[in-house]
């Protein structure tokens, strides 16, 4: 092996170590201006009139509240946290400031397949416009229920 070539693999070992350091410090900032920002009622640039976005969305989030979970159960324990149906956009928002480790260039290109597949399972469920919540909220309104009452009205 050449000698500058083991140079260049510590060197980029190193790089790897750093890049994880500054993401773990980007959480974290993140959480620290979320903390900030939820002293004054935020308005969603989509709300159109609708009330403003609850300001205690993050606050009771750490920046490592999701940390090393998957989607579908950060999903799910966003949900329980928030006690309320969440657009997928709140739910990337919320799983991004919370910690979520990804490699995703775009999160929300990951969560919304996620709670398709998720509602397919009937853990989420739509509800309202563009709105998910945990099927556990809606018993009778959940697909399997619904199945179930074909099945047995047949």
């Amino acid at each position: 092996m050449p000698e500058g070539q083991h140079d260049y693999r510590q060197l980029l070992a190193d790089l790897e170590q750093e890049r994880e350091n500054i993401e773990r410090m980007i959480v974290w900032v993140k959480g620290r201006m979320q903390q900030a920002d939820s002293v004054q009622a935020i308005e969603s640039p989509n709300s159109k009139g609708r009330n403003p976005i609850n300001p205690i969305r993050y606050t009771s989030l750490a920046p490592d509240t999701f940390f090393r979970m998957s989607v579908p159960d950060a999903i799910k324990k966003y949900l329980n946290i928030a006690k309320r149906p969440k657009t997928a956009k709140d739910i990337t928002a919320a799983l991004d400031s919370g910690g979520l480790t990804h490699q995703a260039k775009n999160l929300y290109a990951t969560v919304y397949p996620t709670l398709l597949r998720m509602e397919g399972n009937n853990d989420v469920a739509r509800v309202g416009k563009g709105e998910w919540g945990l099927t556990e909220w809606y018993p009778r309104g959940t697909k399997a229920n619904q199945e179930e009452k074909t099945e047995s009205e047949s």
